[in-house]
Order: structure tokens, then sequence, then C-alpha cells
């Protein structure tokens, strides 16, 4: 089966015309207007082709080629919608959440202190919830230079330094 990535979740439509609006997972919004097709869920592998796709108040406002009616959009609401992994650009700037969950966190001296096993993403900076490996206890790290200093995704290794007492 091939990776999908979850993109967000129909909340509801958006005029009578057949738009609807999507509330994103990813922080680049104009990422929707890239996009030839979604997938639905509980739609199977169906592409519904992406005729446009816009920013509105934090929302994506997208119409679907195949929908011209309120009506035959009501059934999407509350549903979530996806893309194919092969189908989306190589994000260059940074990494995908999905890439960075299960990667090792070791310090500057190789000690292995846990494992990444979310992202938080909030307005001032993303941070990493790790699972230590000693305890079990969930401790955060703000994803910034000053702590993170290396992620290697295909050694699923990231490299931080961390200030006295954070995990301790």
């Amino acid at each position: 089966m091939k990776q999908m990535f979850n993109m967000g979740k129909i909340a509801n439509t958006h005029g009578v015309k057949g738009e609807i609006k999507i509330y994103p997972y990813t922080d680049d919004l104009t990422k929707f207007e890239d996009f030839d097709y979604l997938l639905i869920e509980g739609e199977g592998e169906k592409k519904f082709e992406v005729e446009f796709a816009r920013v509105h108040k934090n929302m994506v406002l997208l119409k679907l080629k195949q929908f011209s009616d309120i009506n035959e959009v009501l059934r999407f609401k509350e549903k979530n919608v996806y893309v194919y992994r092969e189908d989306v650009e190589d994000d260059s700037e940074g990494h995908y959440i999905v890439d960075l969950i299960g990667c090792m966190i070791i310090d500057e001296s190789g000690r292995e202190l846990g494992t990444l096993t979310d992202v938080l993403q909030n307005t001032a900076q993303d941070v990493y919830s790790v699972k230590a490996k000693d305890t079990g206890l969930i401790f955060y790290i703000p994803v910034v230079d000053e702590f993170v200093k290396e992620i290697d995704i295909e050694k699923k290794i990231i490299r931080v330094q961390l200030i006295e007492g954070l995990i301790e």
C-alpha cells in the first residue's frame, strides 16, 4: 500500500457550488494549491481532482472538479483528506513529522536520551515530545538551533544539546 499524508479534515462546506472548507494539518496552507487530487476518508483510493484551492482565514477553501453543488459534498463533512507521499514535493526546508517519529534522540556525547514520539506544533516553534530511554517519562525539547544540532533521517538520529536539568 502506498504511503499517504493526512493533509487535513473537511470542516464544512462553503457556499452552494460544492466548495469545501478544510482544516489543514500542515503549516504551509499554500500546498493545497499545488495538489492535482485529494483522497477522501472512506472513499478508498479514488482520486478527486482539485479544480482550485485558496487560503481564507487559516483554512483552505477547495473545489473538486467532480462536484458543483453543496448537496454533493455534504457527505464529506468531518472526513480526513490525503495525498500520496510520492506526489508531494520534497520539503527541502525541513522534515516531515512522519519521518521524525521514532528517531533516537542523542546528546552531543552520543548518550541515548530517548525516542521522539510526537512533534507538537504551536505558534512560537515546534516542540519534540520524547519518551526517555531510562525512565519512560516524557520530556520536551524546543525545536530551535540552540537545542537541535543535527537531524539524520536516514540513520533515524536527532542530535541535541540540552541545558542542565532539562531531563534529570
